[in-house]
């Protein structure tokens, strides 16, 4: 596997599990792995992003879904249910 590439705090990593150098990813045609925290906290890895725009995208999906819906409010919405 080839070292990951970090984006931006928080949003996760990808990475390629071959043996080519980083430089050419691009022309690679194993699928792009992303790997980040889910919304309990757990480390989670997903595979099948054929491009690094698409592993990328798929990241910044999530970390968008993540920051829209915080664990917090929705323990608090459960907790607000079963108050009633």
């Amino acid at each position: 596997m080839v070292a990951p590439r970090t984006l931006a705090h928080g949003m996760g990593t990808f990475s390629k599990e071959c043996d080519d150098p980083q430089r050419r990813w691009s022309k690679c045609r194993h699928d792009y792995k992303i790997r980040y925290c889910n919304a309990s906290g757990r480390q989670t890895e997903e595979s099948g992003f054929a491009t690094q725009d698409k592993a990328i995208d798929g990241l910044a999906e999530i970390y968008r879904a993540k920051r829209e819906h915080p664990q917090s409010q929705t323990k608090a919405g459960r907790i607000r249910e079963y108050d009633v």
